[in-house]
């Protein structure tokens, strides 16, 4: 009866150590996707962001963009509607607390995209930049990278302002009549006034963080809750033969240095 007892209850921890391992494996295989999705962004990057830049119309249309396309560039024909430009909030580069300023650019076809200009440092009341640089509105040829439209946050913003980079939010705030290109924004790679502000957007510097070293400690936790188990039952089974038989000796493992004590007693 009480050996029965005994593996009910090791049944029952194998089942612990059983759920905890299938645990582990999910989570092993959940930072294997990261990775493999921190990856795919740094081969798109290396692919795309140096190509050589193209008409707007090649990658895109007004309402349908391919992932597969962000990052490249595009060359965009037109001018400014500085009058109409707004700043993204709570958009910090390297610690420091700003925004991003997005103007709108009509191309001489008539349709308009949402340029992202580069950013802006929060000025001394925290609630707008202290000086507002603006594009000259004459026409122009600039080289831009494309970039998904964001999603919207639902967030009310000051006037001027935006949440998020969302092209529905930017139409609704300052009230743009023609087509517009609904699904991307785009990132300018050169400054238009030869100026520190607003900065533009270094080339991210993505790396593939800890995901794999994480997935690697999961799978090894899950092993471990086996071992520990074993070492149990194991650690129980030498306590019981040692009650019902006094001459037994479980084997002790040697360590480093036993024989030298050994040596040392035999000398004395």
């Amino acid at each position: 009866m009480k050996f029965m007892q005994t593996w009910k209850r090791w049944l029952v921890w194998l089942l612990v150590a059983s759920l905890f391992a299938v645990a582990c494996v999910f989570l092993s295989q959940w930072q294997f996707s990261r990775r493999a999705e921190a990856v795919a962004k740094i081969e798109l990057i290396a692919a795309n962001f140096d190509s050589p830049a193209v008409a707007i119309t090649e990658l895109t249309d007004l309402n349908d963009f391919d992932l597969a396309n962000e990052w490249r560039p595009v060359v965009l024909d037109g001018n400014f509607l500085s009058e109409k430009a707004v700043l993204v909030r709570n958009r910090p580069y390297n610690g420091n607390a700003g925004f991003l300023q997005v103007v709108p650019f009509q191309l001489v076809t008539g349709e308009v995209v949402a340029v992202e200009t580069g950013w802006l440092p929060t000025g001394s009341q925290n609630d707008e930049p202290d000086v507002i640089p603006l594009p000259n509105p004459q026409r122009v040829e600039i080289i831009a990278r494309i970039r998904p439209a964001e999603p919207t946050l639902d967030r009310d913003a000051p006037q001027g302002q935006i949440a998020t980079i969302n092209i529905e939010s930017l139409i609704s705030k300052v009230q743009i009549s023609e087509p517009v290109y609904k699904s991307v924004y785009m990132r300018l790679a050169e400054s238009y006034n030869n100026s520190d502000l607003p900065r533009v957007q270094a080339k991210p510097q993505l790396t593939e963080g800890n995901h794999l070293s994480y997935a690697l400690q999961w799978i090894l936790f899950a092993l471990m809750a086996f071992g520990a188990l074993w070492w149990a039952i194991w650690q129980e089974r030498q306590i019981r033969k040692m009650e019902l038989d006094p001459n037994f000796k479980p084997k002790r493992r040697k360590q480093i240095g036993d024989d030298d004590k050994a040596a040392e007693d035999g000398i004395v």
